[in-house]
């Protein structure tokens, strides 16, 4: 009689973590990620498999591969975000918000200089290749208007980005058309890869399972949001609306990350199933909040609109995504 050979274990879950994009309102994604640090115990980028970002996602899903504690990020929200972005309200009135466009008529908003002694000071010069976990990051080429995403080398393969600067690769990530300049790398201008993956899961997915071989059966996906679901615009949407309806308090860059963000979460959800979980918080039009709003009280809504999200999140759920328990 043949001896029965035991079943071989099931393959380990690989573990994805997806950051949308957002602009300041990336202070709610920091303080999620933070509260979750804390419960994990450890450098949350441990946790996962494969990061990505974008935009300021990006600067999240680095900071994360380079184990960069997510409570300082959110005090560098706090303390830093008004000379990076704006300190000022949304301007209110139709004159107040033409002069506002005015600044982005001729050049970019915002020089990135601020953000970019920020990022100095945090990775220095490291290179994409130095990350301790896996990390992508979404831009596109401007010059060319091509999709790239940069990419942390796999084991045992070598990537052409692994020389890259970190500090050059995120300010890449962030460079918003008409908010800031676009940024140099390797002889090519690139933009912010909000442009075509303001949620970066289904990059990741492909990632995961195109060039690292990996079964969608064996992922896991924690995706997280900018507090931007469900966007409605203040002022009233009407249909004959030029460039200053469109434009005004960022409207048509958070139509953008909402719906994107909906229509990639729908589809995550179809294939993956319980297997992805998404975290974010309802937009509120009263908060009066902005992509490039960096206010106090911008920033203690984002706080406490990421605290009532992990409050209100199924811990066991989450427990079990990222082996907590």
């Amino acid at each position: 009689m043949t001896a029965r050979t035991a079943d071989p274990s099931p393959p380990a879950p690989f573990r994805l973590l997806a950051l949308s994009g957002g602009g300041f309102l990336g202070l709610y994604t920091a303080q999620v990620l933070a509260g979750l640090e804390a419960r994990a115990g450890q450098p949350f980028g441990r946790r996962f498999d494969l990061l990505a970002g974008t935009s300021i996602g990006a600067i999240l899903a680095l900071a994360l591969a380079f184990e960069v504690p997510m409570a300082r990020i959110v005090q560098l929200f706090v303390e830093r975000g008004g000379a990076v972005f704006s300190e000022h309200d949304l301007p209110a009135g139709a004159v107040r918000r033409l002069l506002d466009l005015t600044r982005s008529v001729l050049g970019p908003k915002y020089s990135g200089d601020a953000l970019r002694k920020l990022l100095d000071e945090e990775f220095g010069d490291a290179r994409l290749g130095q990350a301790k976990h896996p990390v992508i990051v979404p831009a596109v080429d401007v010059g060319r208007s091509r999709t790239k995403v940069f990419k942390s080398p796999r084991p045992g393969t070598p990537e052409r980005d692994s020389d890259c600067r970190v500090v050059d690769v995120a300010m890449a990530a962030c460079a918003a058309p008409a908010y800031f300049p676009s940024v140099a790398i390797g002889g090519h201008l690139y933009a912010d890869g909000g442009l075509f993956a303001v949620a970066p899961d289904q990059v990741a997915m492909h990632e995961a399972e195109h060039f690292r071989g990996v079964e969608a059966e064996r992922m896991r996906m924690l995706s997280v949001g900018t507090a931007a679901a469900q966007y409605r615009p203040a002022q009233a949407v009407e249909p004959d609306a030029g460039a200053v309806g469109w434009l005004s308090d960022g409207r048509l860059l958070l139509t953008l990350i909402s719906s994107q963000q909906q229509h990639v979460c729908a589809m995550m959800e179809d294939r993956l199933g319980d297997r992805f979980l998404r975290l974010d918080a309802p937009w509120d039009p009263a908060a009066g909040l902005g992509i490039d709003v960096a206010t106090p009280q911008a920033c203690r809504h984002l706080i406490a609109a990421a605290t009532k999200t992990l409050e209100g999140a199924r811990r066991p759920r989450i427990d079990r995504l990222l082996e907590l328990t």
